[in-house]
């Protein structure tokens, strides 16, 4: 609950992202982690970004607008948004070395077509490049749709961009840098790309979520838009036009029913609340939305209230009460510590559950019958369960592999979709 008139809200620790919401909320948990970020590297420049992506970043429909007298072709019309003047008349005075603003500067760690893995390849990597030349304090970051394309399936893609992205913001926060994530578009192109973009969405999410850092949803934030707020091609962002130029930055009504016009304002947004909590030092202006249920035991599992459901946590110090799975026939040592979760559907539902864990960590994903025993095992697998299931109650337990008798525990990211209908991934 909030805290009196002018004070922070509560803090209730961990701030669990809504699935619904295009925007992160901004909570003092929230603040406290970015805020730590930028502690790490006192000499990055509080008024300067840089911009990391693919196509979507590298449009001058990204943030251009905003850089005023050396972009005289755009409108800048804030309509109800007027607050955000003093953070973006800000940011147009961070210096760059070419003159330009951080809005309008042609950033080196961006490429038309490049994946995640893109940004952080080579000595000195674009990623380096872009931070040496800047030497930012926040940096907006933008993967996935390229990142779908480079698997045998968007399957097998996702472990890896899931990974590379997290290497990508292991490296701007180490360096005092705090990330700006944003997910990738709805797809218009593909019918089978645009079945997994709600998979993607959610686990990029929930990567942000498990480091506290801010997320904007493209996804949630287009797909309600006409066509999708996509231009022909069915990939890229469209803008809203007038007098045969595009206008990114007029957030009016009839502004705000295009993509890049969204995008823009809900960037703004964030840059300037992470302006001003973490280099002004103003309170942060969420109320934590609630957090999870139950504590993770087989006798209070964690609740999977929601799809998407997204959780990060760790199954070291959880209690170790599953050692085998005898229903699945499986013959793996799961003896390590293990993290339950509940699930109650109403209806026959097509789900896919994912786990995500790091170098040094080898987490397994098993589906029970309630409550979570071996004996109960439905299917297991290393990283991903795709099952229709009737109404009905089931576990989902993370459990630590034990290898050489070692227990292989630690943090993971743990997420639930609903697939949609006709997916011919998802059984």
């Amino acid at each position: 609950s909030a805290g009196a008139a002018g004070a922070p809200p509560v803090d209730l620790g961990p701030t669990r992202y809504p699935s619904d919401r295009a925007l992160s909320p901004i909570t003092p948990h929230v603040a406290d982690a970015l805020v730590s970020i930028a502690a790490k590297d006192a000499s990055r420049l509080d008024d300067v970004f840089v911009k990391v992506g693919a196509s979507g970043t590298v449009n001058p429909a990204f943030l251009y607008c905003f850089a005023g007298p050396s972009q005289p072709g755009y409108t800048l019309d804030l309509d109800a948004y007027g607050a955000l003047m003093p953070s973006i008349v800000r940011f147009r005075g961070g210096p760059t070395p070419d003159g330009s603003t951080p809005f309008d500067r042609q950033t080196l760690a961006a490429k038309v077509g490049m994946s995640a893995s893109w940004a952080i390849s080579g000595s000195p990597s674009p990623l380096d490049q872009e931070i040496s030349a800047l030497n930012p304090r926040f940096a907006f970051v933008n993967y996935g749709t390229n990142d779908m394309q480079q698997g045998i399936s968007y399957e097998s893609a996702l472990w890896p961009f899931a990974e590379n992205l997290s290497k990508l913001l292991d490296q701007l926060e180490s360096g005092g840098i705090v990330p700006i994530i944003s997910g990738l578009n709805p797809r218009g192109d593909s019918a089978s790309a645009a079945l997994w973009v709600p998979t993607y969405d959610a686990v990029t999410r929930g990567i942000a979520e498990a480091r506290q850092l801010p997320y904007l949803s493209l996804y949630l934030s287009a797909k309600d838009l006409p066509d999708q707020g996509l231009v022909s091609d069915g990939i890229h962002g469209n803008a809203y036009v007038t007098n045969g130029k595009s206008q990114p930055c007029v957030f009016t009504g009839a502004g705000l029913d295009y993509n890049y016009n969204r995008r823009n304002l809900a960037s703004m947004q964030l840059l300037d609340v992470l302006s001003r909590v973490v280099v002004d030092g103003e309170n942060a202006p969420d109320v934590a939305p609630p957090g999870y249920e139950g504590d993770g035991s087989i006798a209070s599992p964690i609740v999977i209230d929601q799809l998407p459901f997204t959780h990060a946590a760790s199954t070291a110090g959880a209690e170790s009460t599953l050692d085998a799975y005898s229903g699945c026939t499986a013959t793996q040592d799961e003896s390590g510590p293990e993290v339950v979760y509940s699930l109650t559907l109403s209806k026959t539902t097509a789900l896919r559950a994912m786990v995500f864990d790091r170098d040094g960590v080898d987490v397994d994903l098993h589906l029970t019958g309630a409550p979570a025993s071996g004996g109960g095992c439905i299917a297991r697998h290393d990283r991903q369960i795709s099952r229709t299931l009737a109404a009905g109650t089931y576990s989902f337990v993370v459990d630590s592999f034990v290898s050489g008798g070692v227990a292989q525990a630690g943090a993971y990211l743990f997420v639930v979709v609903e697939c949609a209908a006709g997916d011919p991934d998802c059984g």
